[in-house]
């Protein structure tokens, strides 16, 4: 199946600086609006202060001149008070009782509720098409019996420039400081995911010929997990690759020798110019083709019975017991066809493990045939099932020449033989067995047996264990 094409946004990289960015210009965006909120505050507090400070300096001019109110303000001071470069500053003197005093003949209404400064009321409104701000003074008249009321208004060009500037001032740092993080973001994302980027290229580049632990350096800790994992991987595929060479190695330098002598026959029986010639030929070729068959089944139950080609669907509840005497049973006409003693022990006792009930059969078949076939006339071998602690195993137990010490370890290798024996055999029997106890998370042990020769136990935890019980 072709892997499917991913684009540049699927990249790592893209993707953090993507997600780093736009929240990066979302937490620009908030500071921005609230600089301006801060700005606006501040320069209307400034403006108004001043334009109270216009009022309360107005109001100190209002005067009684004469029966009546008056504003006692000279020309001079009078327009030094209107003049300003950018905003019109306007002003209203009204009296309670004098009505109309001084300023501009008209003036905005002053609203329910304004705002509060001191003694000062102040509020927005437009008077000629032009937005302003206002401040009205009250000013009482006692010696005139009346109230006087000064307004001054302000346009707020002024404000929103200066409130512009201000902005701007804060907010070109604060992008040019932005596009810098950006760039920073950028280079520190980037050598990262090159050390990433090589990782993926280094697994790449790897062949089942090549296995090499990927190296740690320059990686982020949080990495390193991971690389050990994959290191752990990368060395049980060496060694199961290692294994599997050594394995196709010896099987082919194994099958050779069958195959080898099948041609020989063969040809042997081509040139044989009698019958009773040619028929001894033909048996010996039937043995070879037999011994052939032979291996080649125990290499298909050793690959069937390595641990990597387990399953638990192909698993059931079995009685041992009754697993290894149903077994033991077909190894009855054999046995006594060559004179041997043997035998079920009675009180094995009752055994349930999750098994694969094919498999254990196989390896109780491998480990009787291993039995009978060293043992000599008048031999005993026996089978028995019995319970230990945190196991259970089914025991072989035979007389015959036993095993050395020095060989039982190396007899459950593949292709291996005690340097004792002279019995025909392919050395797979006790590695198919080692393998298949292997993959139950059991064992297989060699030891001598109580009957003079060799004891052969296949050990199954009792972790695999359901409903175990015993019996006698």
């Amino acid at each position: 199946m072709r892997a499917p094409t991913r684009s540049p946004d699927d990249s790592l990289q893209r993707r953090l600086e993507t997600r780093l960015l736009w929240r990066m210009a979302a937490l620009f965006l908030l500071s921005g609006a609230l600089s301006y909120g801060i700005t606006r505050y501040y320069v209307h507090e400034v403006f108004d202060r001043w334009l109270y400070d216009s009022a309360n300096s107005l109001a100190q001019a209002v005067r009684q001149i004469g029966p009546r109110a008056g504003l006692d303000l000279p020309r001079s001071a009078e327009a030094m008070f209107q003049w300003d470069d950018e905003d019109q500053t306007v002003y209203r003197v009204v009296g309670s009782r004098s009505g109309y005093i001084a300023g501009v003949s008209e003036a905005p209404r002053e609203p329910e509720a304004p705002e509060v400064f001191r003694n000062a009321r102040l509020f927005d409104a437009d008077l000629g098409g032009h937005a302003m701000r206002w401040a009205i003074v009250d000013v009482p008249l006692a010696s005139a019996g009346e109230q006087v009321s000064v307004m001054v208004g302000e346009t707020t060009r002024k404000r929103r420039h200066l409130a512009g500037e201000i902005l701007l001032a804060v907010w070109i740092p604060q992008l040019v400081l932005l596009l810098l993080a950006g760039w920073v973001l950028h280079r520190v994302i980037f050598f990262q995911t090159r050390n990433i980027l090589s990782l993926g290229n280094a697994l790449r580049d790897m062949s089942h010929r090549s296995l090499q632990p990927v190296p740690e350096n320059g990686l982020p800790a949080e990495l390193r997990p991971l690389i050990e994992a994959l290191n752990a991987v990368i060395g049980r595929l060496e060694l199961a690759g290692q294994a599997q060479r050594a394995f196709i190695a010896n099987a082919a330098h194994q099958l050779r020798t069958p195959l080898t002598a099948l041609k020989l026959q063969a040809e042997q029986a081509l040139r044989s110019e009698s019958l009773p010639v040619m028929r001894i030929s033909v048996v010996e070729l039937q043995q070879s083709a037999q011994r052939a068959v032979r291996l080649a089944n125990q290499l298909l139950l050793l690959s069937r019975a390595e641990p990597e080609a387990q399953s638990d669907a192909s698993r059931d509840r079995v009685d041992l017991r009754v697993l290894a005497f149903e077994a033991s049973r077909e190894w009855v006409f054999r046995a006594l066809s060559a004179g041997l003693d043997f035998g079920f022990d009675d009180a094995s006792d009752h055994a349930w493990v999750m098994v694969d009930a094919a498999l254990v059969r196989e390896a109780v078949n491998n480990l009787l045939d291993n039995a009978l076939k060293y043992c000599v006339s008048g031999a005993r071998v026996n089978v028995s099932v019995s319970v230990g602690s945190g196991h259970a195993f089914i025991a072989v137990d035979d007389s015959g020449p036993g095993i050395e010490p020095a060989d039982r370890e190396r007899i459950t290798q593949r292709f291996q033989r005690g340097n004792s024996v002279e019995a025909e055999g392919s050395g797979l029997g006790l590695a198919i067995v080692r393998e298949i106890a292997k993959a139950h998370a059991g064992r297989l042990v060699v030891q001598s047996s109580a009957l003079g020769g060799a004891r052969f136990e296949l050990h199954f935890p009792t972790h695999s264990l359901h409903g175990f019980s015993s019996a006698r």
